[in-house]
């Protein structure tokens, strides 16, 4: 042994690396499986097509014999050529348990649907699928009516319980029709194949009668609810997944205002009205949340597979409401591009990150922000110079702050994306393009901006077990990214199938729910054993 991380030394019972330098793999196997060990190790290596992995019996101090896989690569340390060997415990990697864990990672705590983040994976792969003429689909979006008052009546603790049980009539009236998601505090969604309306009101009213009957028992005491759904189709029209939401949303808002407890099956003219309404609505939210600071700020973990343990975070925003109720991205961003807010709210954005950065690294931490920034600000030629201001005013380094566009903005706005990327790399801040992959012309807009990562487009990691096309895009982005001596992150990573993958194609990043979903402190482990 030359080297061993901490998982290794435990599954074998050492304390500290001392303790297992020099010591031979040989003592790792179980004396019975010596005769096939050793002749493993003599034909290892002599031809292209042998064999990488081997099944053994392993031996451990402190839990004895157990089944294990070695995988064996070439590797080299300080420049000298060297075997490296991973052991995996079978009992840990059991393709059951591993399934069952996928599966998990997909779930909603409370209720046991299906999550918002996968739903969103589903709704893009349908909108993909209509989009490219393979079948178009039917998407409902529930709410539960009046949830304020059933918080109020029954406390927070209890109101789980009244979601579960709307979530087993939505999981029961839905069966094999379709997936079904809880996709916020009181709402769900359903995605079936097809474009059968009929089908589709028929399942709406069958969810709602069944809603408006069922009875809560919530410790004693009785609740009933009732909910409104909006109905939207998926088709070929269907520009992107939020615009299909969006759709779906709004027909539900147009069933809510009416009175609730009823379906709505959206139409572009009759909903066109209630839309600008709510947009109005929205504006005057927007507005007070930058003038009273409702706006909040989390983070999720960007994690190196190649043993760099500096911290680093994505920075995403919530909003809260009059109600104090947070209010997901999804809801109010689409409004802030519409009402040209998108500039103020990336300042607002940039002011407190570098604030809570700055007083994170003052505890002693090595911490790298990722900050996005939207189309709107890549017009903006002052912007670059009040970031160097609160820079300065923070006393932090440029290095800790990577700013990040989306491809598709940097394409839409490519001379002034030219100019921030150019203005912002001189205040010594990093930069990163974001859904890279998602555009046609990738390679030409990543050449004209020479970002410092890649953050690998989340639709790409979908999926990506089974999807060689998929593989293949991964695949060309990290030799694209290494050849120019850049570093990819893979974004929306939810399960450790799709980490294997990464893992094996060189990706030196990953973030995702498989991680940690954000959350409002920054206090993940970085550590090479926290993945």
């Amino acid at each position: 042994h030359i080297y061993a991380n901490q998982s290794y030394l435990e599954m074998f019972g050492f304390d500290d690396l001392e303790e297992i330098e020099g010591h031979p793999i040989m003592d790792m196997v179980a004396p019975s499986d010596h005769g096939r060990f050793k002749e493993f190790l003599r034909s290892y290596g002599k031809s292209e097509n042998q064999e990488d992995k081997l099944e053994v019996e392993c031996l451990s101090a402190v839990r004895g014999e157990f089944k294990a896989v070695m995988e064996f690569a070439p590797a080299a340390i300080e420049g000298e050529p060297c075997t490296q060997i991973v052991i995996r415990d079978q009992a840990a990697t059991d393709p059951e348990l591993a399934e069952k864990l996928k599966y998990l990672s997909k779930q909603d705590v409370v209720t046991g649907l299906f999550n918002r983040q996968y739903f969103m994976e589903e709704l893009n792969v349908a909108v993909n699928n209509a989009v490219s003429g393979s079948g178009n689909s039917t998407l409902l979006y529930i709410l539960i009516d009046n949830f304020k008052s059933v918080k109020e009546n029954v406390g927070l603790a209890a109101s789980d319980l009244v979601v579960k049980d709307i979530a087993d009539i939505v999981r029961e009236k839905t069966g094999d029709k379709g997936i079904a998601a809880r996709f916020g505090d009181n709402s769900f969604t359903v995605l079936c194949r097809g474009d059968d309306v009929d089908a589709a009101t028929a399942l709406a009213e069958a969810i709602r009668h069944a809603v408006e009957e069922h009875i809560v028992d919530v410790e004693g005491r009785s609740a009933t609810v009732t909910c409104s759904i909006g109905i939207g189709l998926v088709t070929e029209a269907t520009p992107t997944a939020q615009e299909a939401l969006s759709r779906a949303d709004l027909a539900c808002e147009v069933a809510r205002s009416n009175g609730g407890n009823r379906f709505h099956l959206h139409n572009p003219v009759t909903d066109e009205q209630v839309g600008k309404e709510r947009e109005e609505q929205w504006k005057q939210l927007l507005t007070e949340a930058l003038e009273q600071d409702r706006f909040r700020l989390v983070y999720q973990p960007i994690v190196s597979l190649k043993g760099n343990t500096r911290e680093k975070y994505e920075v995403l925003l919530r909003m809260q409401d009059a109600d104090g109720n947070e209010v997901m991205p999804r809801k109010f961003l689409p409004v802030a591009m519409e009402q040209n807010m998108m500039a103020d709210i990336d300042r607002w954005v940039v002011r407190k990150a570098i604030e809570a950065l700055a007083e994170h690294r003052r505890q002693g931490h090595d911490t790298q922000f990722f900050i996005k920034i939207s189309a709107a600000s890549l017009g903006d030629p002052e912007l670059p110079l009040w970031i160097n201001e609160q820079i300065k005013t923070a006393h932090l380094q440029g290095d800790a702050l990577v700013f990040e566009i989306a491809e598709k903005d940097v394409g839409q706005h490519l001379k002034n994306a030219k100019a921030f990327f150019k203005a912002i790399s001189a205040l010594r801040c990093k930069t990163s393009l974001e859904h890279f992959g998602s555009a046609s012309n990738s390679l030409q807009i990543f050449k004209h901006v020479d970002a410092d990562f890649l953050k690998i487009n989340g639709a790409l990691i979908h999926n990506l077990m089974s999807d060689e096309s998929n593989q293949a895009m991964v695949r060309s982005i990290v030799e694209l990214a290494h050849s120019m001596d850049r570093e990819c992150i893979a974004e929306f990573v939810e399960d450790a199938s799709s980490l294997t993958v990464l893992y094996q194609y060189g990706v030196d990043y990953i973030q995702g729910y498989f991680l940690q979903e954000p959350q409002a402190t920054l206090n993940f482990d970085f550590s090479e054993e926290s993945i």
